[in-house]
């Protein structure tokens, strides 16, 4: 999600997405934390300037990723022989956008929905011994 915050005086304390926090800022050698107050501004993904009517889209993309396995066979050590296997994975995303870039996904995405069919997240987590590229 595409956030930011601004600092706002003490009058704005109670609104929605106003957060007290401290400021912490050294003066003469001396250190002195002072109360604040911030404002959350969350805003497109694609278009920072859009701060209303935002949507979360979650989507998944299958990505190929390296992943150490064994072979069943053993070196003259006596230790495991394994290899480097390439498999696919999905990579859960999200992105927020706003009502244009909204539609401009909904567009580009339209006939991979139609070819699509519906199915269940997956239960099982993706193998965990797997190596980056």
């Amino acid at each position: 999600m595409g956030t930011k915050f601004i600092e706002v005086d003490e009058s704005h304390k109670g609104q929605p997405n106003v957060e007290e926090g401290v400021k912490t800022i050294e003066v003469g050698g001396q250190t002195i934390t002072t109360p604040i107050y911030v404002q959350r501004i969350d805003f497109d993904d694609l278009a920072p300037e859009v701060t209303d009517n935002l949507t979360t889209v979650k989507f998944a993309v299958t990505v190929t990723e390296e992943m150490e396995d064994l072979t069943g066979e053993v070196d003259e050590d006596g230790s495991p022989v394994t290899e480097i296997k390439e498999i696919q994975v999905p990579k859960w995303l999200e992105v927020d956008l706003g009502p244009e870039s909204l539609k401009q996904y909904e567009e580009v995405m339209a006939p991979f929905y139609a070819a699509a069919r519906e199915t269940e997240a997956p239960l099982v987590p993706a193998p965990r011994k797997r190596r980056k590229k």
